[in-house]
């Protein structure tokens, strides 16, 4: 077979928002709640008609607008801002005509500064102590980020703003939903960038190998619910093979699902649990001592250290999504945007594959989920003057709204002849991929390292330690609850 060079995978541009909330409210002990009968993205009939030309222009006279951008987040694209077109690169010439024109309808000129991850909180944090922030906008990490600094002040709440509506069609309800605390809303989701979106955790599958073994329809798994960690792990039974003469397991041996320590905590959250839930009135709790999250881990656990799983990252001593590329592996946990990243497989892809969602836990879950973990970056709006902020709320809206209609049907154009994507099942999996993107309020803020800094459920789920949970609950869960009542108090007084 030819070998066929992967090229990067452009997301889809109409994503299916089917799932509104994180919150439990009226819905139950479950994470997420039911979608309503909005269209896709949640607006109605008329919002769906909103487009650039109709928001009101402005005239800033010129007013330097400053965009501080994550550097050094290696996996996936943060691309906001292109120096010059370059006939033949429709995606970058995109981007660099949607903030052309923004500029000439509001009078403004954007400014993109890249910043060191590590740096981004000390840089803000002291200007805004010192009243003098060079920043309108941030394109940050949410739990490294944006979490620390919204407790702190510095981050405005989306809510509050009433230049700013969440309603318009290229904001993503459901992102916003599972992400607010208190009835804040701090992390920021839309068409404006693509990097949220990359970040979702997801299972690539070998279709050489399916076809060789004769293994069922996976989509059709999908289709009918029925894809669960028990179907999966039939499937890897009989693709796990050993190849290496060597009698110890190696990265030259074939199995049936190759990850790493993050993938195995994406696939956990695929099973339907979370560290915390919220309530009706937007308040975070701890559900990690509850028997349904205690059942998932076991079975996760057990799942995971099976003899047909190759932890390659952390025992074979390689990229499992460069094992992947080479044929040594049925399924691959790994982040959607590892097919394009340069750690993934962009080296070259030998076989056909596509793409699925994380197994349910079993056939009694409801849906499917989509971890979204602590290093998803999100947009973010700095808490300057209400000059500032209304002008930063304007102009948000319009790269938004301009990202809709002139970057993000170039993703799809390019998209679908793509060889990487070689059918259409692929998209419509990732469009259940991204209608299910789960996020965690014990991640995003990172509450007693139970799976922040520390990833301590992560480790104990990684070296398949089941039986230490309730101890680790014991000694670190009273601190978790009184770094969560802190954060409260602080985020329950802000102006």
């Amino acid at each position: 077979m030819d070998t066929k060079k992967a090229i990067a995978v452009i997301l889809a541009a109409l994503l299916f928002f089917l799932f509104l909330s994180c919150a439990d409210g009226a819905k139950g002990d479950k994470p997420g709640g039911e979608a309503d009968d909005k269209s896709p993205g949640g607006e109605t009939g008329e919002e769906a008609k909103m487009g650039f030309d109709l928001l009101p222009a402005e005239d800033y006279g010129g007013a330097e607008f400053v965009i501080g951008n994550i550097e050094g987040w290696a996996w996936v694209d943060l691309t906001l801002e292109v120096e010059a077109e370059d006939a033949g690169e429709m995606i970058s010439d995109a981007i660099y005509r949607r903030n052309r024109i923004v500029e000439d309808k509001y009078n403004v000129s954007l400014k993109v500064i890249e910043i060191p991850y590590d740096q981004m909180v000390g840089k803000v944090r002291n200007q805004m102590m010192a009243g003098d922030c060079e920043y309108d906008l941030m394109q940050m990490a949410m739990q490294y980020t944006v979490a620390p600094l919204s407790v702190e002040g510095y981050i405005a709440d989306a809510n509050k703003l009433e230049k700013l509506d969440l309603t318009h069609p290229w904001w993503d309800d459901f992102a916003h939903a599972c992400s607010s605390i208190l009835g804040k809303q701090f992390f920021l989701f839309g068409d404006f960038t693509i990097a949220d979106k990359e970040y979702a955790n997801v299972v690539f599958f070998n279709k050489e190998l399916q076809q060789r073994y004769g293994l069922p329809d996976f989509y059709q798994f999908v289709y009918d619910g029925s894809w669960t960690i028990d179907k999966m792990n039939e499937m890897m039974k009989v693709a796990t093979v050993k190849l290496d003469a060597s009698e110890k397991w190696t990265k030259n041996d074939q199995y049936g699902l190759v990850l790493n320590i993050h993938s195995k905590m994406g696939l956990f959250y695929g099973a339907g649990e979370n560290l915390m839930k919220k309530d009706a009135n937007d308040v975070p709790y701890w559900v990690v001592d509850s028997e349904s999250f205690i059942n998932a881990f076991n079975k996760m656990c057990e799942f995971l250290s099976s003899e047909h799983v190759g932890d390659a990252m952390g025992k074979l001593g390689s990229h499992q999504d460069e094992m992947f590329a080479d044929g040594k592996g049925l399924f691959d946990a790994t982040l959607l945007a590892a097919i394009r990243a340069p750690q993934g497989a962009q080296k070259g892809m030998e076989y056909d594959f596509g793409i699925l969602p994380s197994p349910k836990l079993n056939d009694a879950q409801e849906r499917y989920y989509t971890f979204m973990d602590a290093s998803t970056p999100c947009i973010s709006i700095l808490n300057n003057d209400q000059g500032r902020l209304d002008r930063a709320c304007t102009v948000l809206e319009a790269l938004n709204a301009k990202s809709s209609e002139e970057v993000q049907p170039k993703y799809k154009e390019y998209a679908l002849p793509n060889k990487y994507f070689r059918d259409e099942q692929s998209f419509e999996m990732l469009d259940i991929v991204l209608a299910s993107r789960l996020f965690d309020m014990g991640v995003i803020y990172g509450w007693g390292n139970l799976d922040g800094n520390g990833g301590l459920l992560r480790n104990l789920l990684y070296n398949n330690q089941a039986a230490k949970l309730a101890s680790t609950l014991e000694s670190n869960l009273p601190k978790a609850v009184a770094a969560m009542e802190k954060d409260l108090a602080l985020l329950s007084n802000l102006p």
